[in-house]
């Protein structure tokens, strides 16, 4: 059984014993608190030393009372900030696992299949739908690429050619340039000419200066590849009308949900209130010490690390929680996530569709005669993918 590994729990398991949550080591963020914990409470081990000496350096506690509590406004503010980043990044993985579900199972039963080629292309499709999922997933952690292992079994041969070539081996609907002595050199002309013999010329310059080179992250080139899909058969009448809306708004739908995570990711805590709340947090524990010292060194000591914790460790939760996405033990488990997709991806797969193909040895004379070279090729891909099925699982 898969689970998010999200469910509460106040216990740890270790060497056949139960320890409570206080014991619990990773997770918390002792590791990265308790550098400036230490040396703050160094810092007021000092300061009682002094004020041991010279008592008259004490100063009222009361003027610290009220500090504090604009400290502490600030410090909830900025953990509510935090967490909302965090709920709202689960909120939208939570959709993008429902909205990918929902859309593998339309696929399976909705899209019948006439040729081999439809086949082919249907799970592809598929696949295509938890390869987008796990490509948000290193998208969001910045790792680049199709070569991580996740990727494997799901991404046609096609698409690993278009990415490592950067599209170079693709012309899709590019015009077809020719030099020529035209005057009217802001247009491209193409190679052939129009009903009546005279060239066509077409309103498009060759530089016009808003044209950028570079790669679309991996999530989009696959909405692409999908969308093409819905293209296909719905110009090969595989799919109804009304079936053919919903699938677009479900792509529009996956599209709004990775530009959410972006969303989350590219819009940090301002710098300013995270400068400010800093300033004014270390601040108050310089200052702390002074008030603390008329109450004797042990005392001195035991409140200043204690303050010192509570507080800096408010602020390294929130630093913690911003980012939601990574591989800390804080973040969410993404990996859980396109595994559910991927289980739900290799159920459909293992099963016949209720509208799929019967194969038969007269299979192939179900299309035209100038498509039974693409469908023989695609007949050798459904032996290559039913290969791939029996070893992978998928």
């Amino acid at each position: 059984m898969i689970i998010d590994n999200a469910r509460p729990t106040n216990v740890v398991k270790a060497f056949g014993l139960i320890y409570p949550d206080v014991l619990r080591l990773r997770g918390s963020v002792i590791r990265i608190s308790f550098p400036p914990v230490l040396l703050m409470t160094s810092y007021g081990v000092g300061i009682a030393f002094l004020i041991r000496e010279y008592p008259g350096l004490a100063i009222n506690m009361t003027v610290l009372s009220l500090v504090s509590l604009v400290l502490s406004l600030l410090l909830v503010f900025r953990t509510n900030s935090a967490y909302d980043r965090f709920w709202e990044g689960r909120r939208t993985w939570q959709e993008i696992k429902v909205t990918s579900r929902n859309l593998i199972r339309s696929l399976w039963v909705g899209v019948s299949e006439n040729s081999i080629e439809d086949s082919v292309h249907k799970r592809q499709a598929m696949k295509n739908i938890a390869a987008f999922a796990i490509s948000v997933k290193h998208y969001l952690r910045d790792e680049d690429g199709i070569e991580h292992a996740d990727f494997d079994g799901l991404l046609s041969p096609e698409f690993r050619l278009q990415c490592a070539t950067h599209g170079s081996g693709y012309n899709y609907g590019s015009i077809p340039v020719i030099s020529s002595g035209s005057p009217d050199t802001n247009a491209t002309r193409m190679s052939t000419t129009g009903p009546n013999g005279t060239p066509v010329y077409f309103a498009q310059r060759m530089n016009e200066g808003w044209e950028r080179h570079g790669d679309i992250p991996l999530p989009s080139q696959l909405l692409f590849e999908l969308q093409k899909f819905v293209e296909y058969i719905q110009d090969n009448k595989l799919i109804h009308v009304q079936f053919y809306a919903s699938l677009l708004t479900t792509l529009n739908n996956l599209a709004s949900l990775m530009g959410g995570c972006e969303r989350i990711l590219s819009t940090p805590i301002p710098l300013a209130y995270r400068v400010h709340l800093n300033h004014g947090l270390y601040m108050y524990l310089l200052v702390l010490p002074w008030a603390l010292g008329s109450m004797g060194l042990a005392k001195t000591i035991i409140f200043q690390f204690i303050i010192s914790f509570l507080m800096i460790g408010i602020d390294s939760i929130s630093r913690e929680i911003q980012n939601p996405f990574g591989y800390d033990a804080n973040d969410l488990p993404l990996d859980s996530y396109c595994e559910s997709i991927l289980v739900e991806l290799s159920y459909a797969l293992q099963r016949r569709a209720p509208k799929s193909l019967e194969v038969t040895e007269n299979t192939l004379s179900q299309r035209p005669a100038d498509n039974k070279a693409t469908v023989t090729a695609s007949a050798s891909c459904v032996a290559v993918a039913s290969a791939v099925t029996d070893a992978n699982g998928i």
